[in-house]
């Protein structure tokens, strides 16, 4: 009898402790369905067509925490993208793979995770990157670094008076019979965000296969809220063997009733050569509710006598252009946070 008695009190206090650790973690399903119409033009052709991520990434994860104690919390981030003009979706969560400790010391993250340098470019551009009207920081040399795998990042605690840094590194984990696995990156970015002002900076070295091939980045990025306008600045310099690139936006946020009129224009300056290029956006997204927006936006490239970049936008490529070409492109579109 006494036995079953301690099971039952055994079983009991189990069961409210397995309460208390429920009450102490929490799970979200999170993501955003972004699909738009799209026009791009060139000087050798056009398209017309749906389009997709627009105003923001379409994605879906799943992201939770758990209280520890002490201060001391756990947590967890997987995150996709996907395409819904198809209905195609990554293979695994392609956009964000991570599991994090974090504390009064700050948070130590392993796994996939967007680089530090790409950060800068998101958040002083005023089109988030995406769609038309996005910058072309991240992309003005060759194939872009925005999520890194392998990764183990520091962040400094939130509570420094604004300030907050990053540091970052990913291995290569590249063996003698591997030869075609990229090289390692070693990425930093500080930042001071209070009241209205905000500016940061960030940069890092991939090393690629040969010297050659090592790319290097930079940006500064500035912004300052007046309430009837939020002017941002950022600068960029991507460095590929001997190839460097400059870009230099102006953007501002100026917010209207229920929605925001989105605007930028870019200079990018290939150092020593002729291949550069102006870009010019403008856009409007109106709110019809905290997760629901529609917008539009229109942009134009124009390219001097060594360039020849082109307006695409995902799930709808640019046409090819030539040299010294002109590009357009516009999109209209709905996006939904859920």
């Amino acid at each position: 009898m006494k036995s079953v008695a301690l099971s039952s009190l055994a079983a009991a206090a189990l069961g409210l402790g397995a309460c208390a650790a429920q009450a102490q973690s929490s799970v979200t399903v999170f993501g955003t369905v972004d699909v738009g119409l799209s026009h791009v033009r060139t000087d050798t052709g056009s398209r017309t067509g749906l389009s997709h991520s627009g105003a923001n990434i379409s994605r879906f994860g799943f992201r939770g925490v758990e209280d520890l104690g002490g201060g001391l919390n756990a947590s967890f981030w997987l995150e996709a993208g996907f395409s819904p003009d198809t209905g195609e979706t990554s293979t695994g969560f392609n956009r964000r793979a991570t599991v994090s400790l974090s504390g009064r010391w700050g948070e130590l993250r392993l796994g996939r995770d967007d680089s530090a340098t790409f950060l800068n470019t998101l958040i002083f551009d005023p089109f988030l990157t995406n769609g038309v009207g996005g910058t072309n920081t991240f992309v003005m040399n060759g194939a872009p670094t925005i999520q890194i795998s392998n990764a183990v990042s520091y962040f400094l605690p939130p509570n420094l008076g604004g300030f907050y840094g990053q540091v970052q590194h990913a291995f290569s984990e590249r063996a003698n019979f591997e030869p075609t696995v990229g090289g390692e990156y070693n990425g930093v970015r500080f930042g001071w965000r209070g009241g209205a002002f905000h500016a940061s900076a960030s940069a890092a070295k991939l090393q690629g296969l040969t010297q050659e091939q090592d790319q290097r980045f930079r940006n500064i990025g500035l912004s300052y809220d007046f309430g009837v306008a939020q002017p941002m600045l950022l600068w960029a310099s991507h460095k590929r063997g001997d190839v460097d690139v400059r870009g230099l936006q102006l953007g501002v946020k100026v917010p209207v009733g229920a929605g925001e009129i989105r605007a930028s224009v870019a200079r990018y300056d290939t150092r020593g050569s002729d291949a550069d290029w102006r870009k010019v956006s403008l856009g409007y997204g109106h709110n019809l509710s905290r997760r629901t927006q529609l917008y539009a936006t229109v942009a134009r490239i124009s390219n001097s006598d060594g360039a020849l970049k082109a307006i695409g936008v995902q799930g709808l490529a640019a046409p090819s252009n030539v040299p010294g070409g002109k590009s357009t492109g516009y999109e209209v579109g709905m996006r939904h946070f859920f």
